[in-house]
């Protein structure tokens, strides 16, 4: 029987791993100094981030390419201080096993530790920590903004490493490999819609993948909609409903404890159904003025304290409730007529009713083939979506932050715009910013009409010399002589990294090729000699 992709595709070397290179290369500085039997100030590791982006993998890596003997603990299982003592207590009390390994403990899942039951458990652990000889690595699916209450005995006595969602262009990358290798045939739109989805989730990217492609030699965009049921955020309607009819600050700031859902996405919500909610235009702008001021804030925190942050859920939560007095808040059923209206139709001619997920729409009877294009498209952009099966489209009350969606839209042009941008400067010794505003317009004009200059700019443009990867090789390195035993184990390093700089860079050439070729047949196809 086959394995799931996830276990197929489950990092086993540090090379595997995709994203949060930072966060991986404390980590491995931090086990470097256990190796060397100078163990750092802080004893403990606390990784923290969503789940799915590797935190567990990358300590079990670490532990198997630093010789330790790992000894992986669930947290979640041994919730309160007893049983705690029981599995953890025997693990502290040797940092060595029968073979002179050093022993590395592995305490996963503490976000299972909750409630007034476990914390017991937190001031166990936080003991087990100064009492322990031995490395720890305690890993939790948590955001920042959730730790400070619940592990603060913990968080004294280690370093705290976060994990961030991993990026769309690195989940389609490793998407696309997966595919490939799996003798999968699926188009770039659709990888990326799945990475999109997934918030930075790899695994549950991975997941998606392997569920659309079941049984499929080609995955279209149309496959996706076995993944339309899934809620990924926990972000119901109810949680935007208590930010905007809170009446007191306590009810509204209470919002971002109830979802996983990090706070960066919430603000998006609150920012993208705004205008809808509160459509009195003075309260309005009251409104979007909070919202600047917690901007603000955010900045602050991440720059100089990450205390300021509650002024920031302050602003986003009660301060924008608070705006609203006289607003109707009828969001999307008005823009709805208006949809209806700038197809050609009378509103007479669409039946809509209330659900729990939104506005179901429905046309009456048979619209033509001309004014339904045109509605499907206007009601996408409202945020409307296709119930397949049902034959209907719903329109929530809240629309999804629709700013991945135009990145979505013009992600694969903008690569293709980057990549000839590039050339050119390169070609011409320009900056690319340069290139794409100043040369890329007339290039565009001379050879759409002028076979001739197509055919040169083509050939200088897909040509790009190999000897362009030699400056690799003398490139500067992270690491010096000094953090290794000797000479050669630093030359072998160097060589490992020259070696893959060399293949991303070969892959980033194939890249621009295929992008620059694709610019190109667009300019072909608009050109007035063909």
């Amino acid at each position: 029987m086959s394995q799931p992709w996830t276990n197929l595709y489950r990092p086993s070397r540090r090379e595997d791993f995709v994203g949060n290179a930072a966060a991986v290369a404390e980590i491995e500085k931090w086990a470097k100094q256990w190796q060397r039997n100078k163990p750092p100030k802080k004893r403990a590791l606390f990784l923290y981030g969503p789940p799915g982006i590797g935190k567990t993998s990358i300590a079990q890596v670490i532990a198997k390419g630093h010789d330790f003997d790992l000894i992986e603990i669930n947290a979640s299982d041994a919730r309160n201080k007893s049983t705690l003592e029981e599995v953890l207590g025997k693990a502290i009390k040797q940092n060595m096993n029968l073979f002179g390994k050093r022993r590395l403990i592995l305490l996963d899942e503490m976000d299972g530790l909750s409630g007034t039951s476990d914390r017991g458990g937190v001031s166990y652990i936080a003991k087990a920590i100064d009492e322990s000889s031995a490395p720890m690595i305690l890993v939790a699916n948590t955001v920042k903004e959730h730790m400070e209450g619940k592990f603060r005995a913990i968080l004294r006595k280690v370093k705290s490493i976060e994990f961030k969602p991993i990026s769309t262009e690195d989940i389609v990358t490793k998407l696309d490999l997966i595919a490939g290798e799996q003798g999968v045939n699926v188009d770039p739109d659709t990888l990326f819609m799945i990475a999109m989805q997934s918030d930075g989730d790899l695994r549950s990217a991975i997941v998606d993948l392997e569920t659309v492609s079941s049984g499929k030699e080609t995955v279209t965009e149309d496959d996706l909609v076995v993944l339309n049921g899934r809620d990924r955020s926990a972000l119901t309607v109810d949680i935007l409903n208590r930010i905007f009819c809170a009446t007191i600050l306590r009810e509204a700031k209470q919002t971002i404890r109830q979802s996983m859902i990090s706070y960066d996405d919430l603000y998006d919500w609150i920012f993208e159904n705004l205008p809808t909610v509160i459509d009195d235009p003075v309260e309005r702008l009251a409104a979007i003025e909070m919202m600047a001021k917690a901007d603000i804030y955010q900045s602050q925190a991440r720059k100089n304290d990450y205390r300021l942050l509650k002024y920031m859920f302050d602003l986003m939560t009660g301060g924008v409730a608070f705006t609203r007095e006289k607003s109707e808040g009828t969001g999307y059923r008005g823009q709805l007529d208006q949809v209806i209206m700038s197809a050609g139709l009378h509103p007479s001619k669409i039946g809509t009713s209330e659900s729990s997920e939104g506005i179901v729409i429905k046309p009456n009877g048979w619209l033509g083939k001309d004014i339904w294009s045109k509605l499907n498209t206007s009601l996408r952009d409202v945020g409307a979506k296709w119930v397949y099966g049902r034959n209907v489209w719903v329109l929530p009350y809240y629309k999804e932050p629709q700013t991945k969606w135009r990145f979505i839209k013009t992600f694969h042009s903008r690569r293709r715009l980057k990549s000839v941008a590039q050339r050119i400067a390169h070609h011409t010794h320009i900056s690319s910013a340069r290139a794409r505003t100043d040369v890329m317009p007339l290039l565009s004009y001379m050879i759409r009409n002028n076979r001739e200059m197509y055919d040169t700019t083509s050939e200088w443009m897909t040509n790009i010399p190999e000897s362009k990867l030699s400056y690799l090789r003398t490139g500067s390195f992270d690491k010096s002589p000094r953090d290794y035993v000797n000479i050669d184990n630093y030359a072998k390093y160097k060589q490992r990294e020259t070696q893959k700089r060399i293949e991303e860079a070969k892959k980033q050439k194939e890249s621009d090729l295929k992008n620059i070729q694709r610019w190109l047949d667009d300019e072909k196809k608009a050109a007035t000699w063909k």
